[in-house]
C-alpha cells in the first residue's frame, strides 16, 4: 500500500487540490443565484449544462489529450476552469452562466480524464482495486473539505469565485513536477446501449435514477438548506454531511450487495431513502437529528450507482465491462442532466419541501421497479464483487478491476459454474 501510495500521490494531490475547489464551487453557485433570487427552475438548468458539458467531454477528450500530452493538456483544462470560474463571478448574467457551466464541465472532465488515465498506467490487474479506493477517498473527502471553503467569504463577492481559480491552477503543480511514462489507452469491445439495455435494465434504469436524484443534490440542496437554515456556515457543514455519508456507507452497503442479491439490495436501499427523505423535512427543526438524515440520505442515495453498475456487470462478460460501464456513466449522466431541471417543478408546487418529495417519489418508484424486475426476470450469478465506482468519465471503467482478469482467475471462474 506504501508502495501505491508514493507513486500514485502526485496525481491524487492534483485531484484533491482540483476537487477542493470543484466542491466549493458546485456549492457557491446555487447559494449565489439564490440571493440573486434566480428561480429553482433557472438554478436546475444551470447544473444541467454542467452535467451535459460533462458528459460531452467525457467520450470526446481523449485523442486530444494523447495528441498534446498529458501535462500541457490538464495545464490548459484548468487554465480554461480558471477563467470561467472569475468569469461566473465578475459578470452575474444567467444566460451567461449557462454557457459557462457547459464549459465548466467539459474543462471538468478534461481533468478527471488526464488523472484517471494517469492512474489507469499506474495500475496493474492486482493493484487497481487499491488504486481506485484512494482515488475515491481523495474524492469525496476533498469534496466534503471543500464545502467548509464557502465561509472563508460574502458569497455576493469575487473573492470565492478566485479561490475556485486558484485552487484550479494549483493543481496544476503536482502533476506538472511528477515523472512518469505517457498512459495508453486500448481500445475497448463495442457494446451498443441497446443490448446493454436489453443485458441489465436494472442497471441501465439504477444509473439514470441516480443520476435524476444526484444531479438534484448538487444543484439544488445548498438552496434548500439555505432556506432552513439561513445560515451560509450550515450549508457546509450540511453538504459535508450528505457527502461524508455517501462515503462512509457505500462500502458496507455495497458489500452487503456481494452476499444478497442486488436487485433486493438496491430494492432496500430505495425505499429507505424514501422514509429519510419524507423525514428530513421535518428534522431540520432539530440541528444534529437534521445531520443526521442528511447523513444517512448520502449515504443511501450514493450507493445507488455503484451498486447498479456492480449488478449490470454481473450480466457482462469480461470484455464488455469497460464499454458497458461507459453506456451506464451516460445513463447517468442523462439523468444528472435531467434532475436538476424536473426537481424545481416540486419545488415550484410544493415550496423548499418539494426537493425531498420529489427524492421520495423518485425513489419510491425505482424501488418498485427493482422489486417487478425481480419478480419477472431472473437474476444473473453474482461472481463480481462489489467496486464503488465515482460517477466521474469513462476512464474510471479502466480503473475497474473487474475490467481484467488473469488467465488463472478466468479458469477458476469456469470450474465453479
Amino acid at each position: 500500500m506504501l508502495t501505491i501510495i508514493k507513486l500514485t500521490r502526485a496525481p491524487l494531490l492534483s485531484l484533491f487540490i482540483l476537487i477542493l475547489g470543484n466542491g466549493l464551487f458546485t456549492t457557491l453557485i446555487p447559494v449565489r443565484l439564490h440571493i440573486e433570487e434566480s428561480s429553482a427552475l433557472t438554478i436546475g438548468i444551470m447544473s444541467a449544462a454542467y452535467y451535459l458539458g460533462l458528459v460531452c467531454a467525457s467520450f470526446r477528450t481523449e485523442r486530444a489529450i494523447i495528441r498534446v500530452g498529458h501535462i500541457r493538456a490538464f495545464s490548459a483544462f484548468a487554465s480554461a476552469l480558471s477563467v470561467v470560474s472569475l468569469l461566473q463571478g465578475i459578470f452575474v448574467i444567467p444566460w451567461l452562466w449557462i454557457i459557462l457551466r457547459f464549459l465548466g464541465g467539459f474543462a471538468t472532465a478534461g481533468l478527471f480524464i488526464v488523472i484517471e488515465s494517469w492512474l489507469l498506467i499506474l495500475g496493474t490487474i492486482k493493484t487497481r482495486g487499491q488504486i481506485l479506493a484512494l482515488y475515491m477517498i481523495a474524492l469525496y473527502a476533498a469534496q466534503a473539505l471543500g464545502q467548509f471553503l464557502i465561509n472563508l467569504g460574502d458569497p455576493t463577492t469575487l473573492l470565492l469565485f478566485a479561490v475556485t481559480a486558484m485552487l484550479s491552477s494549483l493543481s496544476v503543480i503536482p502533476l506538472a513536477m511528477a515523472k512518469i511514462g505517457l498512459p495508453q489507452f486500448e481500445e475497448p469491445s463495442t457494446l451498443s446501449f441497446k443490448k446493454l439495455y436489453h443485458k441489465s435494465a436494472s442497471g441501465i434504469i439504477g444509473c439514470f435514477s441516480s443520476g435524476l436524484i444526484l444531479g438534484a443534490i448538487y444543484g439544488l440542496l445548498p438552496v434548500f438548506i439555505l432556506e432552513k437554515t439561513t445560515n451560509n456556515s450550515a450549508i457546509a457543514l450540511f453538504m459535508a454531511a450528505t457527502i461524508f455519508g455517501g462515503m462512509a456507507l457505500q462500502y458496507p452497503v455495497g458489500r452487503l450487495s456481494d452476499f444478497i442479491e442486488r436487485r433486493t439490495v438496491l430494492a432496500a436501499v430505495a425505499f429507505c431513502t424514501v422514509v429519510i427523505s419524507l423525514l428530513v423535512n421535518f428534522l431540520f427543526t432539530w440541528h444534529w437529528a437534521a445531520l443526521a438524515g442528511v447523513f444517512l440520505f448520502g449515504g443511501l442515495t450514493f450507493t445507488l450507482y455503484p451498486i447498479s453498475i456492480s449488478h449490470a456487470c454481473d450480466s457482462l462478460d469480461q470484455k464488455d465491462i469497460v464499454s458497458g460501464t461507459q453506456g451506464l456513466l451516460l445513463a447517468y449522466g442523462l439523468g444528472a442532466a435531467a434532475g436538476p431541471v424536473i426537481a424545481p417543478l416540486f419545488i415550484h408546487l410544493l415550496g423548499p419541501n418539494g426537493l425531498f418529495i420529489y427524492f421520495a417519489l423518485i425513489s419510491g418508484l425505482l424501488g418498485l421497479f427493482f422489486l417487478w424486475r425481480k419478480t419477472y426476470v431472473t437474476a444473473s450469478t453474482q461472481e463480481e464483487r462489489f467496486v464503488p465506482m465515482p460517477g466521474t468519465t469513462p476512464i474510471a471503467a479502466e480503473m475497474d478491476p473487474r475490467g481484467e482478469q488473469v488467465p488463472g482467475e478466468m479458469i477458476n471462474s469456469d470450474e465453479g459454474k
